[in-house]
């Protein structure tokens, strides 16, 4: 029998080259996709850049880079905290604004189809599997 991390690890490659198909077709790339995504579903398209790492999981110096790949692509701005000047938050621009809908309706018929598949027994257990492999 197959690891089942190895089959979660192929699963995750799979699901990178979809998003990244897709996102290709909005001229941009899978992880900026989910950034819009996420921030899409924030109070007034922000967020601090701690908040992305949390979300994503990622360090501080991956999250800094990315960031500043889509401020040049003009995706995202940073704009100061009102409640912390020396805080910096991010910020979706018109540009990105612009592919919300495009990405929320991609993401929910791919989760559709994906769901169409299985129980709702299913899901939960497989929702519980992802849950202690990602908890370690």
């Amino acid at each position: 029998m197959e690891p089942i991390k190895k089959l979660v690890k192929q699963a995750i490659t799979q699901i990178e080259r979809e998003r990244d198909h897709f996102a290709t077709s909005l001229n941009i790339t899978g992880t900026q996709m989910s950034v819009i995504d996420y921030l899409s579903n924030m109070p007034n398209y922000t967020a601090s850049q701690n908040e992305i790492e949390q979300e994503f999981d990622i360090r501080r110096s991956t999250t800094t880079i990315m960031v500043q790949r889509m401020e040049k692509r003009g995706l995202i701005e940073r704009i100061a905290s009102p409640d912390d000047k020396r805080q910096k938050l991010v910020k979706l621009t018109q540009k990105a604004q612009a592919l919300v809908q495009k990405i929320h309706e991609y993401m929910k018929q791919d989760d559709l189809k994906l769901r169409a598949n299985f129980t709702d027994e299913e899901l939960e257990i497989t929702r519980k599997v992802l849950n202690v492999i990602k908890n370690g």
